[in-house]
């Protein structure tokens, strides 16, 4: 588990000079071509027609049962090397309960030629990829879990806009491949907050740290990326905090856009304590044939996850409304720029705090940064509704997404 005093920093660097060495090696028959992203074929003008919401719900259903079935992760086929600093270590990208993830290259060797040409030099193609590999032993089967997750997550339609593309799972090191994605947005609540240490200014003193215009359309995004993640592919992401958010940059430059838009595509990254929702609506639980709650943060966590008996269960399971609460925690870091979120001076105290987690906005105007949150503002009108004691009150993803455009 990740302590929540210690962020890790998801930040990329791309010099042409890094020592490499193979993670894994190739087999030496294998025909397979990398994985692409797929390219529509051409339309005719009835295939572009509108579908009723009937023949819109059967795809829904079909989609749905297609990616439940999938029983075998997507593969990734290409040769990988682990970066080396010039110090001869793994560059690392992080690092957390389960796993640790490695800057790493990708590397196809393209040789085909058109017919009647005389062959020429192989080109190599590399590209820069993010490698989550297990850190122990028990650590396999929770990423085996995820790369079934994260391949199901790639078969439902807008996945490109709200999870970190998923390359495909090296089976002989149980290591999952992703598109390197340069910032977390752990780093960039951190950063904002330093920037307004140093340029103080009282003007500002009751506005988010990244601005009040940028802190809506972060929000927007991200509860627009939850609800997809719920409503459409039917998962639990069970762990979101600030640190499990990457960050792609976006041209805020295109006409329409306003000039204060948050400059960045959230992407949610780290499924390994994902859950499927159950699509029997009498089930109270979610499907728990996959990784069990791995690890949390508790400043992040839902309270009822954080209770005594849950802990002492150990059958306890992350729902939609925990994933909610673990999201409005996060809006709120990011409004005062405090990770901790807590203001209690240990861990202990902080815990205490965060059992109590309805009483968030309470605890957090208790903290230094708590004006950035002030009674009646836009920060608490919004978060209000995502931290009720009780998670059956919690506002559901797509009323929150509707309350958050306003």
């Amino acid at each position: 588990m990740t302590p929540s005093n210690t962020p890790l920093r998801l930040s990329v660097t791309t010099a042409h000079d890094d020592k490499s060495i193979s993670l894994q090696t190739p087999t030496s028959g294998s025909t397979l071509t990398p994985p692409v992203t797929p390219i529509a074929k051409e339309l005719s003008d009835a295939e572009r027609s509108i579908p009723s919401p009937v023949e819109e719900k059967a795809l829904e259903q079909t989609t749905v049962q297609v990616k439940r079935n999938i029983s075998t992760p997507l593969r990734f086929t290409d040769e990988v090397e682990i970066c080396r600093d010039d110090e001869d270590r793994p560059v690392e990208f992080g690092r957390g309960a389960w796993s640790i993830v490695y800057k790493a290259r990708s590397t196809l060797n393209n040789t085909t030629t058109p017919l009647h040409t005389p062959p020429s030099s192989p080109v190599t193609v590399s590209r820069v990829v993010a490698v989550k590999a297990p850190l122990r032993r028990d650590a396999r089967k929770v990423l085996q879990a995820e790369a079934l997750t994260l391949t199901r997550l790639n078969l439902t339609p807008g996945f490109e806009k709200h999870v970190v593309p998923f390359q495909g799972f090296l089976s002989d090191s149980d290591a999952l491949v992703m598109s390197a994605v340069p910032l977390a947005l752990s780093t960039y609540i951190e950063d904002h907050a330093d920037l307004r240490k140093k340029q103080h200014s009282t003007a500002t003193t009751f506005d988010p740290v990244q601005g009040p215009e940028s802190w809506r359309d972060m929000a927007r995004k991200l509860i627009t990326g939850l609800a997809w993640l719920h409503d459409t592919a039917g998962i639990i992401h069970g762990d979101i905090k600030p640190h499990n958010v990457l960050l792609r940059r976006i041209s805020t430059d295109e006409p329409g856009v306003d000039a204060g838009a948050f400059p960045y595509e959230p992407l949610l990254a780290d499924f390994s304590s994902a859950f499927n929702i159950p699509t029997d609506t009498t089930l109270t639980t979610p499907d728990t044939n996959q990784a069990s709650m791995s690890a949390f943060t508790p400043p992040f966590t839902a309270p009822e996850l954080l209770s005594l008996a849950s802990l002492k269960s150990g059958d306890v399971a992350p729902t939609p409304s925990s994933d909610v609460f673990s999201l409005a925690a996060t809006l709120i870091a990011a409004a005062t720029g405090d990770l901790l979120l807590y203001p209690g001076s240990n861990n202990m105290q902080r815990l205490a705090m965060a059992r109590e987690g309805h009483r968030i906005l309470e605890f957090t105007r208790a903290g230094s940064n708590g004006c950035r949150v002030p009674r009646n503002g836009f920060v608490e009108k919004l978060v209000q509704p995502a931290v009720s004691k009780d998670p059956a009150q919690r506002i559901l993803t797509r009323d929150w997404m509707a309350l958050a455009s306003l």
